[in-house]
């Protein structure tokens, strides 16, 4: 698709003003293990890819030194630190599969005209399973999508053959939304896109920083599917947009733009091109462009998309945000699904090598099976939801717990407490009793903690037993970390303390107590940031999991169960928790004195204490949260 000429003037003049920060930047850049982004970007940044927040915030601020603190890191996040930093190029084979994964989302949009036949090509990619978002400049109006085709798999194997695609038609009297300032549209999509996964649309806030190496997936000029790997890099953030140079080929119309984690960080919308002394764009070969000349014959010398964040805010501030596609889009978790095998076979299927038959045409094949019966889900215990001896077993649990003991006192009586009566650790597997039976509310489903969305434990169960099995199978043929691969292939399950606070450890990594269902968008937009009230001010970036600026996050709901979960922590673990500081305690029991337990609160308590033994003062006692003295369990 040919970039409209108002599109690349306006891109060229964005570029130009911003020569002398860029050039400050770039400075920066060449300087090994220095970031050139500011302080707190960084900090967020190391922070959402592992790096535990204060060894983050050291790092940011150069009182730490990013071989010290990567000597102590498990693999994953080692790695991704030190290629943050420009130390490490290298990735792990997963790597490979996620871009695999990723590319499966993105279509080769073709346009027609009135007679069908192709006018012009570009890109496009599933944000969500029924809709395809790509340029404004590519699809500018519902006529044009109503006539255009999105062709899935167009892409060459291994031999050079092209694959068998799938077309399929574009929906825009079911979604069409666009919008020319910020160079988008979205669509709807006839059909059945399952096989294909998708690429949510998240806007959190740390999700690149600049120097970043980044890569694109895309169909240029109409071929067939290809990827710039790791060929460009971030070197300026603009509010709506990113600029990120290369020395390569452009991006294409509408493809994505990926961090190192298979995000996507941008849409990519324009190139910039490289001009004479005279204003005149240059092709590769140094001679002025003429008109007609296809972009890939232009020298490129950078590239923009645009911010996914933006886009999101522009579409939630739409009257459409309230729709059900669009709703589902905004909230839409990483999916979850198996890929085919090698070659486009089943990951199931047998290889029976080389088979000879007989002189009657028969074969004869020694075949041993080995059948694996998937177990049912587990099902609740087979007693009421609200136990009612669970009154009796709580009072006989505080006996000893005198009611005028001092807030140092009774803080120490209950650590000793919470840690003598937790007899039965349970190794970390939310979908063996959290989402069964410990999280259920009271109609039998499962609500995430920071949005209050519905789901049924059936489906978060079914989520991550698939994500397990596809964890098992990497780590051992890849012998990649366990943080690696659920950073991967994330659980539907929130740590209210992350588990980067307290380096992954039992039992505290499967401590029930602050577990809770939480798709893994809203568990991305937190991060692993303490949590905070803020001022109703525009600086704070928004979802409908909460809101958040660098360091700091505030949830949308069930601001009472993580308050009291986090101060569960602190008395179950002392010492283990560095990044709060005491204005975070009163913060946690403000919203505990605002949001009191409720039945579903008592529920998870009697279910939590059946299991591993012991209990939440705070549900069972809201009035003693202000008689503890929460600062001992605070990390020095």
């Amino acid at each position: 698709m040919t970039i409209p000429p108002e599109v690349l003037r306006e891109t060229q003049a964005r570029f130009e003003t911003r020569q002398a920060q860029r050039r400050a930047r770039l400075q920066r850049l060449d300087l090994p293990g220095v970031a050139a982004d500011t302080p707190e970007r960084v900090a967020a940044r190391l922070a959402r890819v592992g790096v535990p927040l204060p060894d983050a915030q050291a790092l940011a601020s150069g009182e730490a030194e990013p071989a010290q603190v990567a000597a102590r890191l498990p693999p994953g996040p080692r790695q991704s630190l030190e290629r943050l930093l420009g130390r490490n190029d290298l990735v792990g084979v997963a790597y490979l599969e996620l871009a695999r994964q990723a590319a499966d989302a993105v279509a080769r949009l073709v346009l027609l005209d009135a007679r069908g036949r192709p006018a012009g090509y570009g890109t496009g990619w599933l944000c969500s399973p029924q809709v395809l978002v790509t340029n404004h400049h590519v699809l500018p109006d519902p006529g044009d999508a109503r006539t255009a085709q999105a062709e899935f798999g167009y892409e060459l194997r291994p031999d050079g053959t092209l694959r068998e695609r799938v077309t399929l038609a574009l929906d825009p009297d079911t979604l069409f939304i666009t919008s020319e300032a910020l160079d988008y549209t979205l669509v709807a999509v006839r059909g059945d896109t399952h096989a294909y996964g998708y690429l949510p649309l998240l806007d959190a806030p740390d999700k690149h920083m600049v120097g970043e190496a980044l890569s694109i997936i895309q169909h240029p000029g109409g071929e067939p599917k290809q990827v710039a790997l790791r060929e460009n890099r971030l070197v300026d953030r603009l509010p709506d947009f990113l600029h990120y140079e290369t020395d390569t080929a452009p991006g294409s119309s509408g493809s994505p733009v990926f961090n190192d984690a298979w995000e996507v960080v941008a849409l990519h919308h324009s190139g910039v091109p490289r001009t004479d002394a005279q204003g005149r764009v240059l092709r590769r070969d140094g001679r002025p462009a003429a008109p007609g000349d296809p972009d890939t014959e232009l020298d490129w010398m950078a590239n923009e998309g645009v911010r996914i964040s933006r886009l999101i805010a522009d579409l939630r501030a739409r009257p459409e945000a309230a729709s059900p596609l669009v709703s589902a889009l905004l909230n839409a978790p990483r999916p979850v699904r198996e890929r085919a095998g090698v070659g486009g076979a089943p990951g199931g299927a047998l290889n029976l090598g080389t088979v000879t038959p007989g002189a009657d045409g028969t074969v004869s094949l020694p075949v041993t099976l080995s059948l694996r019966v998937a177990a049912p889900p587990p099902t609740p215990e087979d007693r009421p939801y609200l136990d009612p001896a669970d009154p009796g077993h709580a009072a006989a649990y505080y006996q000893g717990i005198g009611e005028t003991l001092a807030p140092a006192e009774r803080f120490a009586a209950l650590s000793a407490l919470l840690s003598r009566s937790h007899t039965r650790p349970l190794v970390y597997d939310p979908a063996q009793h959290l989402y069964p039976w410990v999280d259920l509310w009271p109609d039998g489903q499962l609500r995430s903690l920071y949005s209050g969305r519905v789901h049924s434990p059936a489906e978060l169960i079914a989520a991550d037993r698939m994500a397990a099995e596809r964890r098992a199978r990497l780590a051992a043929q890849e012998g990649l970390s366990t943080e690696a691969l659920e950073e991967a292939l994330p659980y539907n399950c929130e740590h209210v303390v992350p588990q980067s606070w307290f380096g992954r450890r039992e039992p505290m990594r499967g401590d029930l107590h602050h577990l809770f269902a939480c798709e893994p968008a809203c568990n991305s937009f937190r991060g692993n940031t303490p949590y905070a009230d803020f001022p109703d001010h525009d600086e704070v970036v928004r979802s409908d999991c909460g809101r958040r600026e660098v360091g700091e996050f505030e949830p949308a709901a069930g601001k009472g169960a993580a308050a009291r979960a986090t101060l569960y922590f602190l008395l179950r673990y002392p010492g283990a928790v560095h990044p709060y500081a005491p204005r975070h305690l009163d913060t946690l029991l403000a919203w505990h004195a605002a949001q009191p337990p409720g039945d579903w609160e008592r529920h998870r308590n009697a279910a939590i204490f059946a299991l591993q033994g012991n209990r939440n003062p705070l549900i069972d006692h809201p009035a003693w949260g202000a008689g503890i003295e929460f600062a001992a369990g605070l990390g020095r």
